[in-house]
């Protein structure tokens, strides 16, 4: 004998599962465009190289800079619709994204990057960091995400 009402119950459990699903997608993307917004930019190469996808990460990288990552904004809204199980990598292939996220450039700096603009060499980083991250960003970008979908 079936139980009455079971179906409500089914419903309201399907329904609780799309709305935390809403919820981890609306944390993934805005998590995602703070590591976008929080990419160094010269030229903005960096900021542009982002790339979403699913169950494994790419390895692929693009000429094209952005100071507005635009590139990068487009492959997070490529998110899937349902996030819940599924493994979201947002990877980033450039060779020295580690060294803006983790420190290694040199320190002192001796010469720093050519301006063509002011025709003369500037100083971008200091002890080690960009000075536009002197303490990285993705890390922080992770943390944030990770406590608002303990939250939820």
């Amino acid at each position: 004998m079936a139980l009455k009402g079971l179906d409500n119950v089914h419903s309201a459990i399907d329904d609780l599962v799309l709305k935390q699903n809403d919820n981890l997608k609306g944390v993934y993307l805005a998590g995602l465009a703070a590591v976008v917004s929080g990419t160094p930019a010269d030229k903005g190469r960096a900021r542009n190289n982002w790339f979403l996808s699913v169950h494994a990460p790419l390895n692929k990288t693009t000429a094209t800079a952005s100071k507005s990552g635009s590139n990068s904004i487009r492959q997070a809204l490529r998110m899937p619709k349902i996030v819940i199980g599924k493994k979201i990598y947002f990877s980033n292939n450039l060779p020295y994204i580690g060294a803006l996220e983790y420190g290694g450039f040199p320190s002192p700096v001796k010469k720093g990057s050519y301006n063509s603009k002011i025709k003369s060499y500037e100083i971008l980083s200091i002890n080690g960091f960009s000075k536009q991250a002197p303490n990285g960003w993705v890390r922080k970008a992770i943390v944030q995400m990770a406590n608002k979908v303990r939250s939820l």
